[in-house]
């Protein structure tokens, strides 16, 4: 058969009710860690604008947070549950690990003072909207799409929220380092947009429309202070 013959379906190694009971299971198998997880990220943005504007220091507080939240993902949902259903798992398992540990060294590189550039408010402004998205927007996506409640995603303990999450975190960061901590996620929601196109979701345009809109926001020219 030639390569054109074949779709996106051919390449997915389970059946889209077994990776919504994957997540059904892992949610009953963790609560109630979903509330502490929840409240510690919504506890990031606070901390980093809780003076009006983006406070950097505070990146120190926020990305270690972030990547226990990471590694907590690579291991145990992505490596160990994840992987069941799906042989090829090691490998994003390991890009979640990879970025815990990258969240960390960059937490201790933030600078004691605020440096001298700062973040343009349309950068803040789609940053915000994007976490917003990622803990509002993406739980509910598959109960409207008739998926179980219980199968949504939720930022802090499953990947797609928390990778949106991350990115929209990463438009906050006035420094360089932001874009050393934009490939993993980024990789993270064009895997699992493929995943769901190939399960013909009707909302697989969610992830990559917010995902973009989080880069773009992330890659615009930071501000010199005078």
């Amino acid at each position: 058969m030639p390569w054109t013959d074949y779709t996106l379906n051919d390449f997915l190694l389970f059946a889209p009710e077994t990776y919504q009971r994957l997540f059904i299971r892992y949610h009953e198998a963790i609560w109630p860690l979903q509330i502490p997880a929840v409240i510690a990220m919504l506890v990031i943005p606070w901390l980093i604008l809780r003076r009006g504007g983006v406070e950097p220091r505070m990146m120190r507080i926020a990305l270690p947070i972030l990547a226990v939240v990471w590694i907590w993902i690579g291991t145990d949902f992505l490596y160990q549950r994840y992987g069941e259903i799906n042989w090829a798992a090691v490998w994003p398992a390991a890009g979640f690990m990879l970025q815990g540990v990258l969240l960390l060294a960059t937490a201790f590189a933030e600078p004691e003072q605020p440096p001298d550039v700062r973040v343009p408010p349309a950068a803040r402004d789609a940053g915000l909207l994007v976490m917003a998205a990622a803990v509002i927007l993406l739980p509910l996506a598959a109960p409207l799409s008739g998926r179980p409640w219980l199968s949504a995603e939720l930022v802090g303990v499953t990947p797609d929220a928390t990778a949106l999450f991350t990115l929209g975190l990463l438009a906050l960061k006035p420094l360089r380092l932001r874009l050393l901590l934009l490939p993993v996620p980024l990789l993270w929601c064009l895997l699992s947009t493929l995943t769901q196109i190939a399960m013909d979701w009707p909302d697989a345009w969610i992830l990559p429309a917010l995902a973009a809109a989080a880069v773009a926001a992330t890659l615009l020219p930071r501000e010199k202070v005078d």
